[in-house]
């Protein structure tokens, strides 16, 4: 298959203004098909048609509004998969907010720089592509589901007439019914495919974004390691921590590249959006079901124990016990890669103790310790 012969996805781009549309095209029509419309209605008629793989929606428009159309996206069933970007000239925090809850996932704001808005697009494009596959592994994943649910049933009419045919069925019985352990395995061992194929691919594209940002959720990650170790946590439960952990910061992957590379003081705008990164991880986790408790930890891993935190204001053992966990893990990893001297995890360990029932939950100031010692070497050392 030449380049030539595959698909472009399509980019529907949606604004009254003909000179606006007319920017974007030049900005996008290298990479991507693009269609437009002028008006809301317009927009939604040729929705319909063209089936469009993400949407720029203009927010200020006559009529009906980049809101309205969003929301319209969103009620129909065939359309509301379909990602919304909108473009707006709008930085106050309410109307973003407002923005998300009609259904976009991001916004870019104009003027706006053409690397960010191709990176955004990009983006979003890719997890709209990864969303499909899942969804396509999952159909078979149902199959193989229908397929167990078949074999139990018949299994049951078997045992129905037992009594009749138990000497001349007793070994088709048992031959069905290790058939039908061999498929929930299989079952099991798809499901579990998918999600670390998921968790793998956002583990790259966290890498592809930015390198620092990798490296320092890997430490988190060996931390936290460390710490449901020492709290001896059932399997289940440090297998979703530990994804958290190493994507605990992914939501960051949408965000601008001034905020996203902390270069400098943030502006108020940028503070608001770096803020919503918790929230914009677990929206991603949420494209698998398998996936949906550790988005949960995610959401809520800058909350701190004495309810100052945020998005929720959680306090205490409101916070899930994996946030909790990777809340330590993560100061821990922020304050050591700041000290270079040779007492570094002496240092971290004081600072670590002072924020323990404030920041921090206390009852894991323990495992904390153990961690330190565990991952971390001081930076003077020899061999560090």
């Amino acid at each position: 298959m030449t380049p030539e012969s595959i698909a472009r996805p399509t980019i529907l781009i949606v604004d009254d203004a003909s000179d606006m549309i007319e920017v974007l095209i030049n900005f996008l029509s290298d990479r991507y098909e693009i269609i437009f419309a002028t008006t809301g209605r317009q927009a939604l008629a040729l929705v319909a048609t063209a089936r469009p793989d993400l949407i720029l929606l203009d927010i200020n428009m006559p009529v009906m509004s980049g809101y309205e159309v969003c929301q319209a996206l969103k009620e129909n069933e065939s359309t509301r998969d379909i990602p919304v970007v909108f473009l707006t000239r709008i930085t106050n925090n309410e109307e973003l907010v407002r923005g998300f809850a009609a259904g976009a996932v991001d916004y870019v704001t104009k003027p706006f720089m053409p690397n960010e808005l191709l990176a955004r697009v990009a983006t979003h494009l890719q997890l709209r592509q990864v969303r499909l596959e899942i969804e396509s592994k999952n159909a078979e994943l149902e199959e193989a589901k229908a397929l167990v649910q078949r074999q139990k049933d018949e299994l049951a009419e078997w045992n129905t007439s037992l009594k009749q045919r138990l000497l001349q069925q007793s070994a088709l019985i048992r031959s069905k019914s290790e058939e039908a352990r061999l498929q929930s395995d299989r079952t099991q061992k798809i499901s579990e495919k998918i999600t670390n194929a998921f968790v793998l691919m956002l583990a790259n594209v966290q890498e592809q974004r930015h390198a620092k940002l990798d490296t320092r959720s890997r430490t988190v990650e060996a931390l936290a390691a460390s710490m449901v170790s020492t709290l001896n946590l059932p399997q289940s439960e440090q297998r979703k921590i530990l994804i958290a952990a190493r994507l605990h910061d992914v939501g960051l992957i949408c965000m601008s590249d001034r905020g996203f590379l902390f270069q400098g003081v943030l502006g108020p705008d940028d503070y608001t959006e770096y803020r919503s990164h918790p929230v914009r991880g677990q929206s991603i986790m949420g494209i698998s079901e398998e996936l949906k408790e550790v988005g949960l930890i995610i959401r809520h891993h800058h909350e701190d124990f004495a309810g100052n935190g945020y998005p929720d204001g959680l306090i205490g053992k409101q916070i899930p016990l994996g946030s909790r966990i990777i809340h330590v893990a993560n100061f821990i990893e922020s304050i050591f890669s700041k000290e270079t001297g040779r007492d570094a995890k002496y240092q971290v360990t004081s600072k670590l103790s002072m924020v323990m029932g404030s920041l921090l939950d206390p009852d894991l100031a323990v495992a904390g310790d153990q961690a330190i010692k565990d991952v971390l070497a001081d930076p003077s050392a020899p061999g560090a």
